[in-house]
């Protein structure tokens, strides 16, 4: 992992919030990523809101109306509303125990850091951990940082 970061940014999925005040990995988006010879699933995990917001803009573009279902029956709405508003609903600021939390609580088994935009080539390689590995090292990182205020 690329250092300490408070904060991170997940995409939801589709347009719906939690019923309660805790999010679970299900509610954001998940992909299908290479790991060996194989697939697996991975929590797409953004180090920087403008990451997530490019990655739900690419969501977007691709399959217009599915992300954002009620924008078909509200075309004129959706229309006139701007970007980045829409963009920034779709998006979710989470400090770093909370994944950890989230993480620890659904067992997805691989994060996907910082992907590229959905609707963009692959152009470097992904960097892809095992949650546990991931978790791990957020833990380590907050103790750090925990003891430091401390002192």
């Amino acid at each position: 992992m690329n250092g300490w970061r408070e904060r991170y940014w997940l995409v939801k999925q589709g347009c719906c919030g939690p019923t309660t005040d805790k999010w679970w990995a299900e509610d954001f988006v998940c992909c299908e990523v290479p790991v060996g010879g194989d697939t697996a699933m991975a929590l797409e995990v953004f180090t920087s809101r403008e990451g997530a917001e490019a990655e739900l803009r690419g969501m977007e573009r691709l399959a217009p109306y599915e992300y954002y279902p009620r924008a078909a029956k509200h075309l004129e709405w959706f229309s006139e509303k701007k970007p980045d508003e829409t963009v920034s609903e779709g998006v979710v600021e989470i400090v770093a125990y909370e994944l950890v939390e989230m993480l620890d609580c659904y067992g997805v088994p691989y994060v996907l850091i910082d992907p590229p935009p959905v609707d963009e080539p692959i152009s470097e390689r992904l960097c892809v951990e095992p949650a546990s590995v991931f978790v791990e090292e957020l833990r380590r990182l907050l103790l750090k940082v925990i003891k430091k205020d401390r002192v």
